[in-house]
């Protein structure tokens, strides 16, 4: 059973509600650098926040105002209680809404989701955590169409975590409205493992140089590699 909880040294998740709970993969999309590193927003909006981890990860790594969006009602209070309770809650908002629904009078600079990509022919019997990992509840058309709707069009960034094939699948639908990759990282468990998720950043504008990377999270042995831990070395209380 998952902790009730997770304790980084900056701030505490708080999850004994969610659907989805802290994961290894969120930790590290929250910690990739996923922009160019001139790029500083102002604005950033986590879709789908659920405990909030990401949007209390970027709190950490910038000055932003940041917006997240929940439509389940649980999780919603959840990330509320871990915003207020964090060091930035001057800076967090949440919203309990549909993001189709969302409508903010300002744009995002960086626009952040780890969606739900498990097919409807897998749901369990957990309303709640369906809601959160199956993607009927966040098409692919719909997370597009709502960046497309909701991203500072002169600057913005968006980034997305999905596995390799539903990857493409977006990937195809970003392209289509006319979005450029700005950002492109397959991430392996091991070095001997296949692709477990890839992570990618879009831009209407295109980037003069893509950021191209792979990264593993463990060595053969079971410990993590220097590069996972130098990712995560200012969340993990152990690293």
């Amino acid at each position: 059973m998952a902790n009730s909880f997770f304790q980084f040294k900056q701030f505490r998740i708080e999850q004994g509600n969610c659907g989805m709970k802290v994961t290894t993969e969120g930790c590290l999309f929250g910690a990739l650098r996923l922009t160019p590193s001139t790029f500083n927003p102002k604005r950033i909006l986590d879709i789908g926040t659920g405990t909030g981890l990401l949007a209390l990860m970027k709190a950490q790594q910038t000055d932003a105002f940041i917006d997240a969006v929940e439509i389940d009602e649980t999780a919603f209070k959840q990330a509320k209680i871990n915003f207020e309770s964090s060091p930035w809650s001057n800076r967090l908002s949440g919203f309990h809404t549909d993001l189709l629904e969302f409508e903010p009078n300002h744009l995002y600079d960086h626009i952040i989701c780890n969606p739900p990509f498990f097919q409807d022919n897998q749901l369990g019997s957990n309303r709640q955590k369906n809601q959160a990992i199956h993607n009927s509840s966040l098409t692919f058309e719909d997370l597009a169409t709502s960046i497309s709707r909701l991203l500072n069009s002169e600057k913005g960034i968006a980034s997305v975590i999905y596995p390799e094939y539903e990857m493409s699948l977006f990937s195809q639908k970003m392209q289509e409205r006319g979005f450029h990759v700005v950002a492109d990282i397959r991430v392996l468990n091991q070095m001997s493992k296949p692709v477990f998720r890839k992570v990618k950043s879009f831009s209407l504008i295109k980037p003069e140089l893509e950021i191209t990377e792979t990264l593993i999270i463990k060595e053969e042995n079971g410990a993590y590699t220097d590069q996972f831990t130098y990712l995560l070395k200012d969340y993990y209380l152990h690293l």
